[in-house]
């Protein structure tokens, strides 16, 4: 069953990138919101059904660090996941570097956000 801690919110400029991303997220069982622009970012955000950021290296700086910053106010509790092509941003939990790829994604979230066998 989805959870908003289980619907991540994925941020990119890059229509293909928000295709393979959405692809494997659901696919590893998690639900997931793609958008791709700022406002439609901020609009989700701000409306908190999503338990995860992930932005994409096509994203500006600048708008990063605002939308994590909003993101931190909205969703506390929330996991900011961060995909650079070079330097990441320190406003991240978790930093997957582009060139791994969407699957690298759903198993971060997998590591992270569903409970431990025991």
């Amino acid at each position: 069953m989805l959870t908003p801690q289980t619907i991540v919110l994925s941020f990119s400029n890059d229509p293909e990138h928000l295709r393979e991303r959405e692809s494997a997220i659901r696919k590893g069982g998690f639900g997931v919101v793609s958008v791709s622009s700022e406002i439609a970012a901020r609009f989700e955000i701000e409306m908190g059904r999503c338990g995860v950021l992930l932005i994409c290296y096509t994203i500006p700086p600048s708008v990063s660090r605002e939308l994590t910053s909003l993101f931190r106010q909205s969703c506390p509790g929330g996991l900011i996941v961060v995909v650079p092509n070079e330097q990441a941003s320190s406003d991240a939990d978790i930093v997957i570097p582009a060139t791994d790829g969407p699957d690298a994604v759903v198993q971060a979230l997998h590591m992270n956000l569903l409970p431990k066998a025991s």
